[in-house]
């Protein structure tokens, strides 16, 4: 666990764009030891994804410091990969 807390922090339903669930959230921060790919959407805004993030599968052919924790606002998040039209 990373975090300083003992025990899980709590964030309001809204937080992760569920507005229907009354109840709040559990969140715990953990070390990233495996890579997985996720299926997206490119609405991005606010520093997150505005739909619901997908797991698609393992990577096990990537380490976790092959992936930046963190993306520069001015990045382009998509270079690199296949845009539809």
């Amino acid at each position: 666990m990373l975090s300083s807390t003992p025990g899980p922090i709590r964030y309001p339903a809204a937080w992760s764009g569920q507005f229907e669930r009354p109840e709040r959230l559990n969140y715990a921060q953990v070390e990233a030891t495996v890579v997985a790919e996720i299926q997206v959407d490119t609405a991005y805004e606010h520093h997150r994804w505005r739909h619901r993030v997908r797991y698609a599968r393992p990577r096990p052919d990537l380490s976790v410091y092959d992936v930046p924790l963190i993306l520069n606002e001015a990045e382009d998040r998509f270079a690199g990969y296949a845009r539809s039209a």
